[in-house]
This record gives structure tokens, sequence and C-alpha cells, in this order.
């Protein structure tokens, strides 16, 4: 499995949600630099972005519906236990043209959307939701780009006016007793 060139998109509502659910097309597995994506039946449906999902799934409805055809056979932990089932190379279509290419997916029983997308394709990018103003916003990059730090980012606003050498305003010391400069505390990452 692997993405494309650097790939983003984002995904707004206009109230905060409980489930990050996007469009998604899905192929039977091809290399998008040998073939072109038009030539290929795709599939339409829906994408539930699990984080707890260590690999993406397809509903049986999806692979039915798509005349997949197995590779093999994996068991699968899930919150109703342990099961064996089918598995299946595809190619994944995310919205902004977002392509993820050869993934490996089993199969879960049908739900209210068609396929899952797991830790296997959030991992290879850079993941964030926020719910500013009471709406949810949801946005993926890939391949990664950089480390987001939420609370470097909270120090830079609340230590904003103190020098570096300034005893740091949390009032750790060292062990003589002696104040922490800003700069050896909570001023480390600053730039």
């Amino acid at each position: 499995m692997k993405p494309l060139p650097f790939q983003a998109l984002t995904i707004r509502h206009s109230q905060k949600v409980n489930r990050i659910q996007t469009a998604v097309r899905i192929t039977t597995a091809f290399d998008p630099k040998i073939n072109n994506e038009a030539d290929v039946p795709f599939y339409e449906t829906s994408a539930l972005w699990d984080t707890g999902a260590t690999n993406s799934v397809i509903t049986t409805d999806t692979a039915e519906k798509m005349g997949l055809i197995p590779v093999g056979s994996t068991s699968i932990n899930h919150a109703g236990g342990t099961s064996v089932t089918k598995t299946y190379i595809v190619n994944f279509y995310l919205p902004n043209h977002v392509a993820i290419a050869g993934v490996g997916v089993s199969e879960c029983p049908p739900a209210g959307f068609g396929a899952i997308i797991g830790m296997d394709i959030i991992g290879i990018g850079d993941f964030t939701i926020s719910n500013a103003n009471g709406k949810t916003c949801m946005t993926f990059r890939a391949p990664a780009h950089k480390e987001t730090d939420y609370v470097l980012e909270a120090h830079k606003i609340q230590f904003a006016n103190v020098k570096p050498y300034q005893p740091c305003p949390c009032g750790n010391k060292d062990k003589s007793g002696k104040p922490i400069s800003f700069r050896l505390c909570h001023g480390k990452g600053f730039s």
C-alpha cells in the first residue's frame, strides 16, 4: 500500500459530529502508474474513519457488489470476539483525489457504510480532527509532512511574553532551589 505523491483532503461539518464519514471510491487493485484509473470500474460508497481499527475493511455487501475475488483469509479481533474473514487487495480513492493503491482489506458485516478507513491508511499521513466553534473539521494529508504538537502550541500562547532567560512562570526549581530559566523548562522547542 502506498500513497501517490503529496495529497490532502479536508472535510468540514456545520456542527460537531461524533463520527467521521466520507465518500470513497473503491476499485480492484491496479498500479496507477501503469493503468489509467478511468479504465477501471469503481464502486462508490461511504467510509467510516476509525483510529481504533488496525486495518482498513470493506463490508460483505461492498465485496459482493464489486464482484471481488478473495486473495486469502485472516483472523480478526473485534468487539464481538475473533472471527476468520476473507481478504482482498483494493485501491481507495478518497475525496479531493487522494488515492491509496494496494490496500489489503478484510471483510466485515454490513453496516451504515461500505468501508472503514483504518490506521493502515491513517498512519501513512497526518490526521487531525478539530471542533472549533462547535463545528467538526477533519483534515488528512499523505505522506506525513511534519509533527503536530498541541502542547508546544499551547505553551507558545501561554508564555508568549516570557523571555528565554527569565525564570519559568511555572515555578520549577533546580536541585539547589534556584528557579529554572524558561528556555530550559517550558521554553524547550520554541523557535
